[in-house]
């Protein structure tokens, strides 16, 4: 039994040249090169024809196949409340708003800002997307009047016109009328 051990741990034990080296140190995978330039990453998402970034300072999560419910005596472009870990966050459908009326979405955004301690959910066309932008800003033109002044910047990626946008203020100046 004794001699079926040690031929055991012989086998197991890998020997020194099969440990290949590796690519990088642990130093370099937890304190990256400061100097290296990176290209800046963000995440965006679409509704209908229009590809919108999610604000930096906010932290996102996906919900999809939410039980939604309804608010009576609502604007038509409020789709109802989620009830999420006890919390109840409004969704805002910017396809009515927009009177699009595609209502293809299922995936809801849902946006804290952590400032505010407030938190929203838009219907959202797909999962969002991970981007990679650049110095090249874009126009802005080509969105609807009513976002106008809700837009800040911005970015051409992909082929497409992404926009810096801020749904929690349109949200708060919506619900003030």
């Amino acid at each position: 039994m004794q001699a079926f051990a040690n031929n055991s741990e012989e086998k197991i034990t890998p020997k020194a040249e099969e440990n290949p080296t590796p690519l990088f140190s642990g130093n370099e995978i937890i304190f990256p090169d400061e100097n290296i330039e990176r290209p800046h990453t963000r995440y965006g998402y679409k509704i209908s024809q229009m590809f919108f970034l999610i604000p930096e300072e906010i932290v996102s999560e996906i919900i999809q196949d939410a039980n939604i419910y309804s608010l009576p005596n609502s604007p038509s472009w409020i789709e109802g409340l989620i009830n999420l870990r006890g919390n109840i966050i409004p969704v805002m459908n910017l396809d009515k708003l927009l009177k699009n009326n595609n209502n293809k979405s299922t995936t809801i955004l849902v946006m804290n800002n952590s400032e505010e301690k407030k938190s929203i959910a838009i219907m959202i066309d797909d999962l969002p997307v991970s981007l990679e932008l650049n110095d090249s800003n874009t126009t802005t033109k080509n969105y609807p009047n009513e976002l106008q002044d809700y837009i800040s910047d911005g970015f051409r990626q992909n082929n497409s016109d992404w926009i810096e946008f801020n749904p929690h203020l349109l949200f708060k100046k919506l619900s003030e009328k």
